[in-house]
């Protein structure tokens, strides 16, 4: 038996990235909790010790998976993966039925529950559970991450190189814990780690603030840094205005999903010369329009957050490479195509404005903020968003969670403090879509997910 070779980009330890930083000071709030959650619905219940294997199997080839996240002395900076010396795979692998007779509703109201849990801070923040008991001869997958481990784009490139067919992976057993000096336990010793941690938290700030310094300072780039990265923030803060039907705000989540077919989509989006995600931000934002409309309210437009990647396609490592843009989401009454059109032109607009490199600095300069200032900051922020639409890559049809295929695949992604995260992913030909609804902002969720069926019908030509 031996060791599984990392896979590239997913080595522990080592320091946090900005973006990461700043997804990890999310987590006190549970308003702005950065949980993103996957349901696979699997064909059939896969063997236990299988599913326990294939899994301890991929937090060998994935070290970032059996490291914690180490805070910094004072909560500003960046903190590091470290090793979990208690590290146990029961801790993180779980294994339910729902009481008799089930029902996807009582499958989605287990996924809310597991979403909505914070992460104990001394152990790896993921967490999978299968799930038996919601369709006759059926089971389903339940993995939920915290967001600082990485993107969306990252963790289903992992998944995908991990389900392969479910052959078991072999393994050696646990690794020893790494060894260090004992603590000191005399007064003077006490001192010295005190001021050393003063000391290594100070350099922290210091490093950061040097690096963002010199990225837009540099040499030849001053100007065009600058620019670029008012550009950024300005594209980010600019004036909203925010939908008053969908103003209250709560830490509470109602899930719902919601399958399309993708070569329809597809074919929607190049009728109306537009991408196909600019074809489903279309018929998310028309579900909006109907929703307003219902309650009398008459918009022209919400403010819509659109995450976007920053990798290049042959980076799918741990961490996060992503930006967001800030659209005005066209939720007026308007013809099917004509929102499309808009949409993309909205996105193309502000995409232009985001760089890697500005988005970078930005992050690690806003690292250098303390956490209890920034757990009260960003959600005043983040709440003048009415809507977040996410859009990531699937998993092939040909997928296997440890033997048992794999027939839909279903994202949530966390809200932000905004009144709503809609996600969607491919497997296959189909697209499963994920709501993410806040019930104090849409008090209607069944109604909301009517409005949301009738919109894709419509721009997928169905009625």
């Amino acid at each position: 038996m031996h060791e599984p070779r990392p896979d590239g980009g997913w080595t522990s330890p080592g320091p946090m990235s900005g973006t990461d930083t700043l997804f990890w000071r999310l987590s006190g709030n549970p308003l702005t909790r950065p949980h993103v959650t996957w349901l696979w619905l699997l064909e059939s219940p896969p063997e236990w010790e299988d599913f326990v294997r294939a899994c301890d199997g991929a937090t060998r080839r994935l070290p970032r998976l059996r490291h914690r996240v180490a805070e910094t002395p004072l909560r500003t900076g960046t903190p590091s993966w470290t090793p979990d010396p208690d590290f146990r795979l029961s801790r993180h692998v779980h294994r339910m039925r729902l009481p008799a007779p089930g029902g996807l509703r009582e499958l989605l109201d287990l996924v809310e529950w597991r979403a909505s849990a914070a992460f104990d801070p001394l152990h790896p923040p993921w967490e999978i559970t299968l799930v038996e008991g919601y369709e006759p001869g059926r089971a389903a997958a339940v993995l939920t991450w915290h967001h600082s481990v990485g993107d969306a784009v990252t963790v289903v490139a992992a998944v995908r190189r991990l389900m392969t067919g479910g052959a078991p992976v072999e393994t050696a057993g646990p690794a020893a814990p790494p060894s260090g000096p004992p603590a000191p336990h005399d007064g003077t010793g006490r001192r010295t780690a005190v001021s050393r941690l003063v000391g290594d938290a100070a350099e922290e700030a210091r490093t950061a603030l040097r690096a963002g310094v010199r990225a837009l300072t540099a040499p030849g780039a001053t100007a065009a840094g600058a620019r670029i990265a008012g550009s950024a923030v300005a594209q980010l803060l600019r004036p909203l205005s925010s939908s008053p039907l969908l103003a209250r705000r709560s830490p509470a989540l109602h899930y719902g999903l919601l399958t399309v077919s993708l070569p329809e989509l597809k074919a929607a989006g190049k009728a109306a010369g537009v991408s196909v995600t600019s074809a489903y931000v279309s018929a998310v934002l028309g579900a909006f329009h109907r929703y307003h409309d219902h309650h009398g309210f008459v918009r022209d437009t919400v403010p819509v957050l659109v995450p976007v990647s920053l990798r290049e396609p042959h980076e799918s490592g741990a961490g996060n490479l992503v930006a967001a843009v800030v659209i005005p989401g066209p939720v007026g009454d308007l013809p099917v195509r004509t929102r499309m059109v808009r949409v993309h032109d909205a996105v193309a607009e502000a995409r232009s404005l985001v760089t890697r490199g500005a988005c970078t600095v930005l992050a690690g300069m806003g690292a250098l903020v303390p956490r209890p200032l920034y757990e009260r900051l960003t959600p005043l922020l983040l709440r003048r968003i009415d809507v977040v639409v996410t859009s990531v890559p699937g998993l092939p049809a040909t997928a296997r969670a440890a033997g048992s295929p794999v027939v839909n695949a279903v994202p949530w992604a966390p809200r932000g403090g905004a009144a709503a995260n809609i996600s969607m992913a491919s497997h296959g030909d189909l697209c499963g879509i994920g709501t993410n609804l806040d019930p104090a902002a849409i008090t209607d969720p069944g109604l909301f997910h009517r409005f949301l069926e009738e919109s894709f019908a419509e721009t997928l030509g169905h009625g």
